[in-house]
């Protein structure tokens, strides 16, 4: 039997915040024709989102519900990287992106529960850890290109591979005798592979086009019931680099028995382009 073990976490992301808004950071002038060279961009970001979801732990002899948050990234974050690259030539294009995060235990508190993980009130310490890689591949193909800016059709394939732990310290209750006290420790591990569709562009707000705004929005399935991303900001573009400051938001929807319940990733993201 399971029951479902909602968890707050914080991440820290390296998305290509140009994934999805940032890769149109590579276009920087009109498509042509077939003999429009090659174009490359590529940069590492940094993605500093909230973390809220639902992860379904199965537990001996039942399941949990448990909660944390909001939770603090900045202390618990192990380890992050974050990098995106994309290569266009003509209207076509093709990016790909990753993160990897690992966050340490932190405290969480258990709402619902039966079987071994008895009552709250014989719960004496109750932790969870998080750690995923996300990976995303994708063509686009510009459909409109004007004066204010760009869209493009995209569609890929989004990889998020996660592991979670749940461990609860349960204490002896009364009549239990010596050395009733234990302690729990569950680790699950999920991998979702879902293919996704959308449209990205930028609409620029200065004459020179040097200040634009990215805008990027996609949703799929497969592993997961659903899941969608959004992302727009500000970015100002040089020759050579291109730099944004973007808002993005990220979620996946799971059923039946999987680990990721939901997953929501919402939080400002810093990024700097490297164009050749």
């Amino acid at each position: 039997m399971t029951r479902r073990s909602t968890c707050i976490a914080a991440l820290t992301t390296a998305a290509l915040t140009t994934a999805p808004g940032g890769w149109a950071f590579a276009a920087d002038s009109a498509p042509v024709d077939a003999g429009t060279p090659w174009q490359f961009a590529v940069g590492p970001y940094l993605w500093l989102p909230e973390v809220s979801g639902t992860l379904r732990f199965t537990v001996p002899g039942g399941g949990a519900d448990a909660s944390s948050g909001p939770y603090n990234y900045l202390q618990n974050l192990r380890f992050a990287l974050m990098l995106q690259g994309e290569a266009r030539k003509g209207e076509w294009s093709i990016f790909a992106d990753g993160i990897y995060l690992n966050f340490g235990r932190h405290e969480a508190s258990v709402n619902a529960t039966n079987g071994v993980l008895g009552t709250r009130e014989t719960q004496q310490d109750v932790q969870t850890s998080f750690a995923g890689t996300l990976i995303q591949l994708g063509a686009s193909r510009t459909l409109v290109w004007r004066e204010w800016g760009y869209l493009d059709a995209v569609a890929g394939m989004r990889y998020l591979g996660v592991k979670g732990t749940l461990d609860v310290g349960i204490a002896a209750t009364v009549g239990s005798g010596p050395g009733a006290s234990s302690d729990v420790h569950v680790g699950q591990m999920q991998n979702l592979f879902n293919g996704f569709a959308g449209v990205r562009g930028r609409a620029t707000i200065t004459r020179d086009g040097a200040w634009y705004i990215p805008f990027y929005l996609d949703v799929g399935a497969g592993t997961s019931k659903f899941t969608w991303q959004a992302l727009t900001g500000v970015a100002y573009a040089t020759r050579r680099v291109d730099f944004g400051l973007l808002y993005r938001y990220l979620a996946f929807y799971g059923s039946g028995d999987q680990l990721v319940q939901t997953l929501r990733f919402n939080g400002p993201s810093v990024n700097v382009t490297f164009k050749f």
